[in-house]
This record gives structure tokens, sequence and C-alpha cells, in this order.
């Protein structure tokens, strides 16, 4: 059944690679018009059906683990970024079909595509659930809340454009500065993921011991555990690695590995964002403003306020009630002030002055944009920077 699944998730992930490849060819061969579904262009069209393959496959991915597990797979970081993944697109799926905007899937289907890839880093196997997580809402809690992460992620996509195609990028604003930040921190995510897929493609593994114990890093140990002693774990280019250790204050057992893969990914996004500079001899942001030029500025306006209108009940469902609910019957408390309920209240509140400045200020345009696209780096911290930089009692998530 597992070897089912992973045919299945392979599917879906191929799926979304060809989906991403029909959008740019789609939205870079032609300027499409967003208003009407008749004005799409045939790759567009063919994107939008080859998606719908790779929702199902993927459910069926995550239908044959589940049955194979015994439990809903969401339990673990690969299961949980893949079922993010899976929202992300099946949100697409449904909102497209009724609100016909078929060049959004340019932005959606590359962020799905890096989201799942990015659970690809993260190890596979089905493990039993500890008693903590052997309850009906964990499922309840863990799936809503992702679901409503999905939708929010359609929100920030349709916010980006928008300020693509109303901002003047020409000119030397902190406008186009953040806009090609946003930009880098996308190809930072996928320098962590090709690089990361990588260097375990080769099988490159370095046990480093330390005064927390061993610790096996799968990317080359810059940064090395505590008390590793300098220059003596491997070579890399030539150069004796590590090159310092994590600071004596960073107390955390895999503190050096977690500071490791960041300058790691610094780095590899560096190199990467330079030679694609290099080689637009402009800022990226510029390159994609062209191909969205054109598009309905109300219309992606509109459609970033319904994403959030839609996802914020239900992310406050998930990550909220339903999470207390599983708290009570887990830890017997319904609030424990961990990092990720912590994490989750500060995004629902996010979410909240969101709708409040939109709904009783009468924000919208730029303000709500830059809203929605903060939002999601909000919603990156909660799912990606808690769970591996911060323990907590949701510290299981890590495995």
């Amino acid at each position: 059944m597992m070897q089912l699944s992973s045919i299945f998730f392979g599917t879906a992930f191929f799926s979304y690679l060809a989906a991403t490849i029909l959008y740019v060819v789609g939205l870079t061969g032609r300027k499409m018009k967003a208003q009407s579904a008749a004005l799409a262009t045939f790759w567009t069209k063919w994107g939008y059906i080859v998606i719908i393959i790779g929702v199902v496959t993927q459910a069926l991915a995550i239908a044959t683990r589940g049955i194979y597990g015994g439990y809903t797979p969401v339990s673990n970081m690969f299961e949980y970024m893949s079922f993010w993944a899976f929202t992300i697109m099946l949100a697409f799926v449904i909102i497209n079909a009724f609100y016909k905007v078929p060049v959004l899937g340019a932005f959606v289907a590359p962020i799905g595509l890096v989201i799942l890839a990015y659970a690809s880093v993260f190890p596979r196997d089905s493990k039993p659930l500890i008693p903590a997580l052997q309850s009906y809402w964990l499922n309840i809690h863990v799936t809503t809340a992702a679901l409503g992460e999905g939708i929010l992620t359609i929100s920030f996509a349709a916010g980006l454009m928008y300020l693509l195609v109303t901002s003047d990028l020409t000119k030397n604003s902190r406008t186009a500065k953040f806009l090609e930040f946003t930009v880098y921190l996308f190809f930072a995510l996928l320098s962590f993921v090709a690089t990361s897929l990588g260097f375990r493609a080769a099988g490159y593994e370095v046990n480093l011991t330390g005064t927390m114990g061993d610790l096996l890093y799968h990317l080359p140990p810059f940064i090395g555990t505590s008390g590793t002693e300098l220059g003596t774990a491997t070579h890399f280019l030539g150069l004796p690695l590590p090159f310092f250790d994590a600071p004596a204050w960073m107390h955390a057992a895999d503190a050096g590995q977690q500071l490791n893969t960041i300058l790691v990914t610094i780095i590899a996004s560096l190199i990467l964002y330079g030679l694609l500079r290099l080689l637009a001899r402009k800022p990226i942001s510029m390159v994609i403003q062209k191909w969205v030029r054109g598009l309905d500025a109300d219309m992606l306006d509109e459609l970033s306020y319904r994403a959030v209108a839609i996802g914020y009940p239900v992310f406050t469902l998930g990550a909220l009630v339903f999470a207390m609910i599983w708290a009570q019957e887990a830890w017997g408390s319904y609030w424990s002030w961990d990092p990720k309920e912590t994490w989750a209240l500060i995004t629902w509140l996010y979410y909240t002055a969101y709708l409040h400045f939109r709904l009783q200020r009468g924000w919208e345009g730029k303000k709500t944009a830059w809203m929605a696209v903060v939002g999601f780096v909000v919603i990156l911290f909660l799912l990606v920077g808690v769970n591996l930089v911060i323990s907590g009692l949701h510290s299981y998530a890590k495995a």
C-alpha cells in the first residue's frame, strides 16, 4: 500500500510540475485577459486539467497512506506539508471554477509544487501515532487548519499579482524593494529544496559528535553542534569543516544543525538569485511584472479578499476551536501557550486585523494586498519556523 501511495505522490508531483510549465508558457506566450474563461489560452486550459489530475492522484496518495498507517496522514512534517500543498491546489481548483481566473494558476502551481517538494526533504516513514495523537480530533483539527491555510495562500498569490500589476517597479521605491525581496524568498525556498534533495540523492551524510551528543548532517556542516572540534568533521571543496559551532547560549540539541540549514539555504539562494539576475539583467520582479501587465487589478484585489473571507473562518475552526478541544482531550488543558498555539493565535489575530481594516476602515488595493503577502510569511513561520526552530508540545512534528 505504501508503494502505491508513493506512486500516486510521484504522479501528483509531476502533474504539478507539468501544470506549472503549461501555465508559465501560457502566461509568457500571450497576454491574457482574466475576466473570462473563454479567453484562456490553450496552455492554461490544459494546465488546469493537469492540476485536477494532480489533486485527484494526491488524494489517492493520502488515502492509501492513511489505509496503510491506520490514521489520517498529517502527523509529521512530510505528511503535513504535502497535505498543505494538496489543500492549496484543491482551493485553486474550486476557486477557479467559480471565479474563472486561469492566470492565477501561474502563481499558485509553482507555490504548491515547491511546498510538495519541500515535504520530500523530510523522512517519509509512516510511524505509529504517539498516545497524545490518537484522537479523531487530531484529524479534524489538522486537516481543517491546513485547508484554511491553503485557501489563505490563494489570497497571497492574488495579492502578489495585484501588487505587480499596479506598482511602478522602475522607481527605486520601498515597494519595488519589498516585492523583489518577496520574489527572493520564493527562490530561497526553492534553493533549499534543490540543495537538500541533491545532497540526499548523492547519499551525503556526516555524523558530528559534540556536547549535545551525535547529530547526523545531510548538508555540509559549516556550523557544528556545540562542542564539535573545529575542522575535524569533513572537507568541502578542500576546506575543513565545521568553521564554527552553534553559540553556547543556544541550548537545543539540534541548534547547530538548524543554523547550518539556514546558512546553506542563504548561500544557495544567493547563488541562484545572482545567476537569474545576471541572465535577466534587471530585478526578477520586473520580469514577472511584464507577464501580468494588463490584468484586471480590481478583480485580483477582490479575489484576494474573497480568499481571506473564506479561509479565515475555516482556519479559525481548525487552528483554534478544534485545536483547543483536542488539547483538552490530549493534555487536559484548552490552552497552554505552547509556541505552536501562540503563533496560531498570532496568525488568527493578523487575519482578524485584515478583515477589520478591510470592512471597517475601508482598506483595499495595495494596503490589503501587502497584508495578504505578509500574511503568507506569517503562515510559513507558523508551519515551518515554529516546528523546526522552537521546541514545544508540537515538537513531535519534526520527525
